[in-house]
């Protein structure tokens, strides 16, 4: 059984990565109280509330989890969050809440800040111990540039950079790290961002189970193969 942390576990594809590794010892982190504790008592998992854009909290929760656990074999990042809208049209009511710069600075902390400094404080434990994985969820955006969505698109193209100058020397230390990169998901993401997209594209996604599976794929390999980026698509949807 592997210690494994699971961020933005409350909803969508973190919850259900949280189920389909449910056999291990799962610490899981999200924003989202509610959600979290329905899910950490259904698979007797420990959790943690944080918001991942605020050092302070993230601080408060590693310093705990290191005082609670001898290793952490996997961290997987999935928290995220979703802002859309061509810079001409952030005028329109449909993106300007979405687009306020408090909202865009929440976004942007979540995405990057909140990548960045959940490896940055698991990888001094994984060091001492001479081993472990990260899998971080990113996106389509992180290896392509859409158009519509460029704060999306800056946030996933950042930690996808980051992942890349970091790889090589993570393994030196014998740490893995995967960016997984889907497509569209079917999930509640967009409306949670007040941007829910037309049915008809939705039903173009991937589900939350496909990207599960991938992750789980990553997971199960042995330790000394690696892979750096793994793009998955529904076929209708490239």
């Amino acid at each position: 059984m592997k210690n494994i942390i699971i961020t933005g576990a409350a909803n969508g594809v973190g919850k259900e990565v949280a189920n389909i590794l449910r056999n291990n010892n799962l610490i899981l982190i999200d924003e989202d109280k509610e959600n979290l504790s329905l899910l950490s008592n259904s698979l007797n998992a420990n959790y943690y509330v944080c918001d991942l854009s605020d050092d302070i909290q993230i601080k408060e929760i590693v310093e705990d989890i290191k005082a609670k656990y001898d290793k952490i074999d996997c961290l997987i990042n999935c928290a995220g969050m979703w802002i859309s809208g061509d810079m001409s049209k952030l005028e329109l009511p449909v993106f300007n809440e979405m687009n306020d710069l408090s909202r865009i600075k929440k976004v942007i902390d979540t995405n990057v800040f909140g990548t960045i400094a959940m490896i940055k404080s698991i990888f001094p434990i994984m060091k001492k111990q001479g081993y472990g994985q990260i899998i971080n969820i990113n996106s389509q955006s992180g290896v392509m540039c859409e158009p519509s969505f460029p704060i999306y698109n800056a946030t996933k193209q950042g930690t996808n950079a980051f992942r890349k100058a970091i790889q090589d020397d993570l393994a030196r230390n014998n740490i893995k790290i995967t960016d997984i990169c889907p497509g569209l998901i079917q999930t509640d993401f967009y409306a949670r961002a007040n941007n829910e997209l037309p049915q008809d594209v939705m039903k173009t996604g991937l589900t939350v189970e496909d990207v599960a599976k991938t992750v789980k794929y990553v997971f199960d390999l042995p330790h000394e193969i690696t892979i750096p980026c793994i793009e998955v698509r529904h076929i209708k949807n490239y």
